[in-house]
């Protein structure tokens, strides 16, 4: 099952500065996950025309199959994330009508007396497709620039989550042809007593992964283990977790120790 590589990309001064936390990239990673993605990289970078450009060129000589780019489309002067693609991509900022005059309307001031805050939120990219905002203002921006399929959000994460659910998950379940699913364990081990075991579950199962989680550690409980499955459908995904959960009891109690299940 050959894998379906994603990168995620937060654009924000605020995140640099560590005052805002980048939440959208972790919610993003799972949510692509489970739609059978295989996220490769999260990069979060400042609001820099010039790194954002060497970045994103950076992206496409990896060639992942989609770069998803939260953050940078909004109203501020820092906002540099549209102006940056056009710069790599040679392709003209335009305003976009049909995003004017939702903001027209939404705003009740008309097309031609919008403040210019509201005005640059309205960009698009000259013959390239934009998705609609259910939630907010700013379109999302998607274009394919060589191998890659670029998907430009803005960064508020409740426009993310819509945008993401509305629009992009679906996108990406039809491109990858595989689902993910994930259960949680619980195994009465230390960490380097339960890794051997979990490398050999690995090295004889394809397309699952385990990872015994330490900052979770509890001395009287154990570990947990995360265990994430790759498969063509879900019902598929859960008889390998189930499979390997079995593989991984056998393992523990040879070892004279408990597995317990997760209410996760």
């Amino acid at each position: 099952m050959a894998a379906f590589n994603i990168e995620i990309l937060a654009i924000g001064n605020e995140l640099c500065y560590g005052k805002v936390a980048d939440t959208n990239s972790f919610w993003l990673a799972d949510q692509l996950t489970q739609a059978g993605g295989l996220v490769t990289k999260i990069t979060c970078i400042r609001d820099s025309e010039q790194q954002i450009c060497q970045v994103l060129k950076e992206i496409i000589e990896r060639e992942v199959d989609f770069l998803i780019i939260t953050g940078g489309l909004g109203p501020t002067n820092d906002d540099k994330t549209l102006d940056s693609i056009s710069k790599l991509t040679k392709l003209e900022t335009i305003l976009d009508e049909n995003t004017l005059e939702k903001i027209s309307k939404r705003k009740n001031i008309p097309k031609s007396e919008l403040p210019k805050n509201y005005v640059k939120m309205a960009r698009k990219l000259s013959g390239v497709e934009t998705i609609d905002n259910p939630v907010g203002i700013c379109p999302t921006i998607t274009v394919q620039l060589q191998k890659t399929t670029l998907i430009a959000m803005p960064g508020p994460p409740n426009e993310v989550k819509a945008i993401f659910k509305t629009h992009i998950l679906k996108i990406i379940e039809n491109s990858s042809g595989r689902r993910s699913q994930s259960t949680r364990v619980i195994v009465r081990m230390v960490e380097s007593e339960i890794a051997p075991i979990i490398e050999d579950i690995e090295k004889n199962i394809d397309n699952v992964y385990l990872k015994p989680l330490v900052s979770e550690y509890d001395q009287e409980k154990g570990i947990p283990i995360e265990i994430i499955s790759f498969e063509k459908n879900d019902m598929e995904c859960w008889k390998l977790i189930e499979k390997t959960k079995i593989l991984l009891q056998e393992a523990v109690e040879q070892k004279g120790r408990k597995l317990i299940t997760s209410n996760k």
